[in-house]
């Protein structure tokens, strides 16, 4: 008589593993996390490069670049920046470096490990600063736009890109640790932190597939001045 095979037991994943993931990709799962990061996170680096002007020789710094997968576009913008990366996981420091070597070693880019509460570049480095999907991670924001101001030279200007509060709830995993903001939230916060809103940019991205189900996100860029 033939036994009958035990079905294979398959779990969804831990939405409070997904989160602590996505704040700081980490161990096995990093490079998998930073994967599907690209893939979710390229109709917002779309928004923000379309929206940020470089100048010749402006010296940028991006907060949280994972694994580095958008540096090239930037540099297609202007080949004549300069730019320096700041990211939180070990993990995505040594992808992007990796990704990216031809850039670093001709010192057009330098990565660097550490959080944006505690910048590790001097007073008045950057003309612009921008990051994307990071502001979530902020447990005290004004920390974070303390230490952007500081590093920013006078008249430099902030680009923080994010989804909005109602295209980030159909996830599950943002109820663990992610602080979610609507527009006007956030440009509350910028404010309250001696920055001046310029510009605000927002738009649907391109339907994506993930795990079976389709979805649409908004995109939102706000430029802001010191």
């Amino acid at each position: 008589m033939k036994e009958n095979t035990p079905q294979q037991n398959v779990t969804e994943p831990d939405p409070k593993f997904i989160a602590q993931q996505l704040r700081k990709p980490s161990g096995n799962f990093a490079l998998n996390v930073g994967q599907k990061m690209n893939l979710v996170n390229k109709p917002l680096y779309d928004l923000t490069y379309d929206v940020i002007e470089l100048d010749e020789n402006d010296h940028i710094l991006e907060i949280g670049f994972g694994t580095g997968k958008f540096f090239g576009k930037l540099f297609d913008l202007n080949s004549k920046i300069k730019v320096r990366g700041l990211d939180y996981s070990e993990k995505m420091v040594e992808a992007a470096s990796k990704a990216n070597e031809d850039l670093i070693s001709n010192g057009k880019l330098d990565l660097k490990l550490g959080n944006s509460n505690s910048i590790p570049f001097e007073d008045q480095t950057f003309e612009k600063v921008f990051c994307n999907m990071v502001i979530y991670f902020w447990d005290e924001p004004e920390d974070h736009l303390n230490e952007i101001r500081r590093v920013l030279k006078p008249g430099g200007l902030f680009y923080s890109g994010h989804r909005t509060r109602e295209s980030m709830m159909v996830f599950p995993f943002v109820e663990h640790g992610f602080n979610l903001y609507s527009i006007q939230e956030w440009k509350e916060i910028l404010n309250e932190n001696e920055f001046t809103i310029q510009q605000i940019h927002k738009r649907f991205d391109p339907q994506i597939e993930i795990d079976d189900n389709k979805l649409q996100l908004e995109s939102c860029c706000i430029l802001a001045g010191k």
